[in-house]
């Protein structure tokens, strides 16, 4: 086994043990049609489905999810059997009638019901009606701004910075000045920096492209923590919001967020709450 392949190996196996774990105390619940769960391995008589398998396929890293079943399926089978065995001889030592193993078992069940429950709540909440909504809502919550392309030339000192601006003001060529004398990036090209939010630039650079019309250069030189800039506006226009479907994605977490803020709020409503703090309830 060479170095690149035995470190997959070790990490495949690290991350399927943290699987197993996470899923040690409750199998998955899953509909499955009759004879596509088999049954693929039997540990002193108790079933391993293959919807368990599947189940802690689907806790992997996305990066070991990529590996078909072929290849996962011993190394799952063989943690599954590892669990099976361990939890087995802790039941026969009595282990679990431990008061901390009862409390960490009771955890992880209201965790397990808890996420079941919220998925079949949620099935049918994510509608193309309820996206739709959800997105004109996102619309009128994030207004139209305003972006500015423009160019720029950056020098050390400002006065070399306003010497370009009277060799612009004499009329030489904005872009042919960037490519000679700025000393950033975007020199090569010109100066072009396309087109920026207000947000994106440091605060003195956007103010000053912002107050330009386009056509227009700063008739002073513009210092930022960068060196002096020497600013040309060519265009300024309405950012476009992303589209649907640049959003779907996002709109469809928040539709299912929204959904079960609302189903934990009505539950809350209707069930006696008290938190004592990191201290525990006080005795009277």
């Amino acid at each position: 086994m060479t170095f690149f392949n035995r470190a997959r190996f070790l990490a495949l196996s690290f991350a399927l043990s943290f699987a197993v774990a996470a899923l040690a105390f409750g199998a998955a619940i899953q509909a499955q049609e009759p004879g596509k769960n088999p049954v693929v391995a039997l540990v002193d008589g108790a079933e391993i489905r293959l919807s368990d398998v599947e189940a802690v396929r689907g806790q992997l890293p996305p990066q070991a999810q990529n590996y078909p079943m072929e290849t996962l399926f011993n190394f799952i089978i063989g943690n599954m059997v590892n669990t099976r065995l361990v939890a087995a001889e802790a039941r026969r030592t009595g282990l679990n009638d431990n008061a901390a193993v009862k409390r960490r078992l009771a955890s992880i069940e209201a965790q397990v019901l808890e996420q079941e429950f919220m998925n079949r709540k949620l099935e049918g909440a994510v509608t193309d009606a309820a996206l739709q909504a959800r997105y004109q809502e996102f619309l009128k919550e994030n207004a139209p701004g305003e972006e500015v392309h423009a160019r720029h030339i950056l020098v050390k000192t400002e006065a070399a910075a306003k010497a370009i601006i009277k060799q612009l003001q004499g009329g030489a060529d904005f872009e042919k000045l960037a490519k000679e004398k700025s000393t950033g990036p975007s020199g090569k090209n010109g100066g072009d920096l396309g087109y920026f939010t207000f947000e994106r630039m440091v605060p003195p650079f956007s103010k000053a492209a912002f107050q330009l019309k386009p056509g227009s250069i700063t008739q002073a030189p513009v210092k930022t923590r960068f060196g002096w800039h020497i600013i040309k506006s060519e265009d300024k226009r309405a950012t476009k919001p992303p589209s649907f479907a640049a959003t779907k994605t996002q709109m469809a977490e928040e539709v299912r967020k929204n959904f079960s803020d609302e189903i934990i709020e009505g539950l809350k409503k209707n069930a006696k709450i008290e938190i004592f703090g990191p201290q525990g309830r006080q005795k009277k």
